[in-house]
């Protein structure tokens, strides 16, 4: 049989999902399992499982010629080692030796949403374009850069999108710094935004919607408030178009890039409103309205939750060329 099909895996905080996908970018057979909350030993465990099980029940599966991961956390990407992952307890383990050895598979690691970027420029919004920067606001908020048809990542941390500062002493962020744009658009700081709402006396239909449990606030919640017109959250998810429609700015200030791609859980759900006020905020950019320099196209995520998946698919296709 000719091996020309990719294993792609996504590593997340609640789930781990993977797929076959062939030459051409489409997912032929996936699996998932969710994310043990224990030790890495766990973790692992379920990592291999997981793999052992797409690769028994697929016929296709003697035809897969590698494996690429997406990991939610800071990844040398030349020798797969996690250096940081706050969420899942893998930092320090090298991910691309350890699976290379169980599987005897050439085997490529990243950071999920770099890899999420990578997927959109093969097979999603991206598609056909040399340059690309992708902001992913979910939980936290993940970005990622391709230049020259290539993720830009040849120092561990970098593209650290996130934490990039959008307001001078603005609210604190989980990474110690003041005023990063997770600390504004990460869905952690939107419902931190909303409770200190609600304590202080204001109304919000969330309040209702989420059985007055207000210590997780999923997007799909807020997708509804706003629908309903709801004064708190829409006053809190303008301030969230407007910290998106800087950082668009300032990264087109930097790289000009032929596309911005915007995904991620917030987005997804609640892009109907807040696209067209980051298209409007960055349109306004009087310096580049000035310079007469063709127009940034701003989109949204096509893959939605395969975006990482294709992109883990992608590197390693990428690295086997090499």
């Amino acid at each position: 049989m000719k091996k020309n099909l990719f294993l792609g895996i996504d590593v997340g905080g609640t789930k781990i999902a993977a797929g076959i996908v062939d030459a051409n970018g489409k997912i032929i057979a996936r699996e998932k399992c969710p994310t043990p909350s224990g030790h890495a030993k766990e973790v692992l465990s379920c990592l291999f499982k997981l793999i052992k099980k797409i690769l028994r029940e697929n016929n296709k599966a003697r035809g897969i010629c590698g494996i690429g991961i997406g990991i939610p956390g800071i990844v040398d990407g030349q020798n797969g080692k996690i250096l940081i992952t706050p969420n899942i307890p893998l930092s320090g383990y090298s991910i691309a030796k350890i699976l290379k050895s169980r599987f005897n598979l050439p085997v490529a690691a990243g950071n999920d949403v770099n890899l999420g970027v990578l997927g959109e420029k093969w097979m999603g919004s991206g598609k056909g374009a040399k340059n690309i920067v992708g902001i992913f606001p979910g939980t936290g908020v993940g970005g990622g850069i391709i230049i020259n048809e290539k993720i830009y990542d040849w120092q561990a941390g970098a593209a650290e999108l996130g934490h990039m500062i959008i307001e001078i002493d603005g609210p604190k962020c989980s990474c110690g710094n003041k005023g990063c744009l997770e600390a504004i658009v990460g869905r952690w700081a939107i419902e931190r935004d909303i409770r200190k709402a609600v304590k202080k006396g204001k109304k919000t239909i969330i309040e209702k919607l989420a059985g007055k449990k207000l210590s997780m606030i999923k997007s799909k919640l807020l997708k509804k408030a706003l629908k309903k017109k709801d004064p708190l959250v829409t006053g809190i998810m303008k301030r969230v178009a407007k910290a998106l429609g800087v950082a668009c700015i300032n990264l087109r200030h930097i790289l000009n890039p032929d596309v911005i791609i915007l995904g991620g859980g917030v987005m997804e759900a609640c892009g109907f409103f807040l696209l067209p006020k980051i298209k409007k905020f960055v349109e306004a950019d009087k310096f580049f309205n000035k310079a007469k320099i063709r127009r940034l196209k701003i989109a949204e995520s096509k893959l939605g939750d395969d975006a990482i998946i294709i992109g883990a698919a992608c590197l390693i296709k990428q690295k086997l060329k090499k």
